[in-house]
Parts: structure tokens; C-alpha cells; sequence
């Protein structure tokens, strides 16, 4: 089924791998009933999930190193084996401090999703795990950075970064006009 995903799918599965009790696992489900809501709100036939657990779990110094190569440009030595894990998207809550980081998906490989250690800042200040879940899972949908602060896709090389969506308010940051023509583009029927 993976192989004809990105071009067919109307829903793409995601698998978290890590620990049921880790606060990341609610903060992806937020993230994927945010870009649900958004994707039905702009008339697109994708949706995200169900979101289900994998007890298999991956190396954290080589998600670190996945993760310094999409930051590089380089890819990293050694390939990601996705093996294993059931889903279209495949979200590993690394214990490393890295980079979170989206990889789209293509028609024969899963997307991929990495989240940093969530014991730490940023990840562990309020309302900021939900908006990087979402905002790597913008990546797997298509989405580039923006430069503007105010928006849920802002980062690198602008000086954005996650610490910005720190709020004792819950809620997710909104997509640029830009964000949802490109994904109305992507994904119309």
C-alpha cells in the first residue's frame, strides 16, 4: 500500500514509535486532528490516521544523524529502516537532543517525522510540542518554511524557532494564504 500512498491515498496512517506514556503521543494526535480540521476546512479529500503505537523503537544517535542531514542538505550515512512500522507516516519521539525534522513521503518510501527529546525546552514548554508536531507534519504534507513568526511553518534560516510557539493558551498557529494554496494545489481532487 505504501507505494501508491502519496499519489492515491485518501487517508495516510500514522505510527508513532515510542513510549504510550510520552506527552509527545497527545501532542501528535493534536497535531493530526489540527491538519484534519485544516484539511477539511480547505476542501481536500486527505486526511491524517488514525494514529497508532509501534513498539518497535529506532536508534536515537542515528535519528540524529537523519536529522543533521536534512538540516545539511546531506543525506545521512547510514539509510533509516522503516521496516516494520505500519504506517504512512512514521513518527519516532527520539530521546536525543536534535532537530525535529518532517521528511515527505514519496511513491515508494514512508514519510518520516522525528521529534526532539521532550524533557527539555522547547519541547517541554506549554503549547510547543502540539505546534512542532504540527509543523513537521506540514513538512510531510508538502509544506516549506516561511519567515514570518506569527505563522505555524516559520523556521530556518529565518530566526524562527520553537520556543516561539510557547503559550499558556492552547492552540495551534495558523497556515500562511501562501500554505493553503499549495496544498490545494497538492491534494485537489
Amino acid at each position: 500500500m505504501h507505494a501508491l500512498l502519496l499519489a492515491t491515498a485518501m487517508n495516510w496512517s500514522v505510527v508513532v514509535a515510542g513510549d504510550a506514556r510520552d506527552p509527545r503521543v497527545r501532542a501528535v494526535r493534536e497535531a493530526v486532528a489540527f491538519w484534519n480540521g485544516e484539511l477539511a476546512a480547505l476542501g481536500l479529500p486527505i486526511r491524517l490516521g488514525p494514529v497508532k503505537l509501534s513498539p518497535l523503537r529506532a536508534d536515537d544517535d542515528l535519528l540524529k544523524e537523519v536529522s543533521e542531514g536534512v538540516m545539511s542538505g546531506r543525506a545521512a550515512r547510514r539509510a533509516l529502516d522503516l521496516t516494520g512500522y505500519d504506517g504512512d507516516i512514521v513518527v519516532f519521539l527520539s530521546n536525543a537532543d536534535l532537530i525535529s525534522t518532517g521528511i515527505p513521503g514519496g511513491p515508494t518510501r514512508q514519510a518520516v517525522v522525528i521529534l526532539r527529546r521532550a524533557s527539555d525546552a522547547p519541547l517541554s514548554l506549554p503549547n510547543v510540542a502540539r505546534n512542532v508536531a504540527a509543523h513537521e507534519l506540514g513538512h510531510v504534507l508538502g509544506l516549506e518554511h516561511n519567515s514570518d513568526n506569527t505563522k505555524l511553518m516559520c523556521g530556518r534560516p529565518s530566526p524562527c524557532r520553537p520556543d516561539m510557539f510557547r503559550s499558556w493558551r492552547r492552540h495551534f498557529f495558523p497556515l500562511t494564504e501562501r500554505e493553503k494554496a499549495t496544498l490545494r494545489k497538492r491534494f485537489q481532487p
